[in-house]
């Protein structure tokens, strides 16, 4: 029995050696490597796919090409650093040094090989927000521009914004991105509480007749309205989470965009080397803004340098005097360089008039402040007037006049209530002052 079973176990060890020969040569047969390169091999996983042998000499010349091209890479990047450091540095100069206006915002203007610009929305929320406005302003930026762009948004709320409200905003950009999480970049942060009360100079009891005197100016008895001017004019572009950011564009709730935008608003914004964009300009209330435009000759008196020498004075002046007008550009809509704010010069400008304490014992806004600041520290062809947006906020509307405009981009406005040349507008100012050609009808609106 035992003799019998070990002759079948030779039996099966001889067979299985035989099997084992005959197909280690059939594997290595010419014909049949060329079989399964041809059928077998395109269809493995490259985990498995098989690793072709080379000699060590091919393998130092490989590796020797692959240092080569790292070297080339390197040396390349190194010389587009330098080149753009030389570029920054020379147009810093051009302009006076990185203490002007200009010269600070330089590297913000430089596009590192073909990058987007560093740019997202920034909407505040505040107690006096509905959620019905916050969700309405980010689907109309969301429909009619950021689909196609995906930039990144900021929401700066006065307290803490309840996890069930982020939720809320953060499916709503999700929806109209398709849900593509690659596309979507949203960021939360709180008003510091110390950017939100009266700063500890002012005459709290001064502050309150303003509230009393100036009743029947729009929101002229409100403090909260203050301390929202007070931090768009000041502090907002001070955040950190802004840090990382060069341009804005405001939303606040309850706007509403009439207009298709099909071409990328910031990277226009800095390719022409604009700093500012706006929808709205308006006369603001006398009363409102009583002795800052004192304070301002005052301030240019005392700091001449910061004084752009072809500046847009004459957008805030009368025609035939130098005496204030009371035009603002409507902040509720603002596309600019946050860089503009963070300069030297704006920051000297807005501590000046922030000491002044007019913004609560007056009702100086964050819209007349930039407005100054804009018109007195730059270039005038910096500030551009947008006339193919359509925009509205409360009761005013801005829809372009121009009928080819109005077609190519989907305008859903009327434009018998556009705002830029009525009573009470700048717009018209803006076009005399730049001698731009308005366009056809703007006479005929009532």
């Amino acid at each position: 029995m035992h003799v019998l079973l070990s002759k079948k176990i030779a039996r099966f060890l001889l067979i299985s050696f035989v099997f084992v020969l005959a197909l280690m040569v059939t594997i290595n047969h010419p014909k049949t490597k060329q079989m399964s390169e041809q059928y077998v091999t395109p269809y493995l996983p490259k985990s498995l796919q098989p690793i072709a042998k080379i000699s060590a000499e091919e393998q130092r010349r490989i590796q020797s090409e692959q240092e080569e091209a790292e070297l080339k890479q390197s040396l390349e990047g190194e010389a587009i650093r330098n080149a753009t450091m030389n570029a920054i540095k020379e147009k810093i100069k051009s302009y006076g040094g990185n203490e002007t206006t200009l010269g600070f915002m330089v590297p913000s203007y430089i596009n590192h090989r073909g990058s987007p610009p560093k740019a997202c929305f920034v909407s505040l929320i505040t107690e006096r927000d509905s959620m019905t406005q916050i969700l309405q302003s980010i689907d109309e930026v969301q429909v009619k521009f950021n689909k196609n762009f995906a930039y990144p948004w900021v929401f700066i709320s006065q307290g803490e914004l309840d996890g069930m409200k982020q939720e809320m905003i953060r499916q709503a950009i999700t929806d109209s991105m398709n849900g593509d999480p690659e596309l979507i970049n949203i960021k939360f942060a709180e008003i510091p509480a110390d950017e939100w009360v009266y700063p500890e100079w002012i005459d709290e009891n001064k502050a309150a007749e303003s509230l009393i005197s100036l009743a029947n100016v729009p929101d002229g008895d409100s403090r909260a309205v203050r301390y929202q001017a007070r931090y768009f004019a000041g502090f907002f572009w001070r955040h950190p989470v802004l840090d990382e950011f060069d341009w804005y564009w405001r939303v606040d709730p309850g706007i509403k965009l009439y207009c298709d935008i099909d071409h990328d608003l910031f990277r226009w914004m800095q390719d022409e080397g604009k700093v500012f964009g706006f929808t709205l300009s308006m006369s603001e209330a006398k009363e409102a803004n009583e002795k800052i435009w004192d304070v301002t000759k005052k301030f240019a008196k005392d700091f001449p340098k910061f004084i752009s020498e072809n500046n847009f004075k004459s957008f805030i002046t009368k025609k035939d005097s130098e005496d204030f007008n009371n035009c603002e550009f409507t902040s509720n809509f603002e596309i600019g360089n946050l860089n503009f704010y963070r300069s030297p010069a704006y920051r000297k400008f807005f501590n000046y008039i922030d000491e002044e304490g007019g913004i609560f014992y007056w009702k100086w806004s964050d819209s007349i402040i930039h407005t100054i600041g804009l018109s007195m520290l730059l270039p005038k062809d910096k500030i551009h007037f947008f006339e193919n947006i359509g925009f509205h906020y409360d009761k005013y509307n801005n829809c372009p006049l121009n009928d080819d405009i109005w077609n190519q981009y989907n305008c859903n406005c009327d434009q018998g209530n556009d705002f830029t040349f009525r009573s009470g507008s700048c717009g018209g100012h803006y076009f005399d002052i730049m001698k731009k050609d308005k366009p056809e009808g703007w006479d005929r609106l009532p």
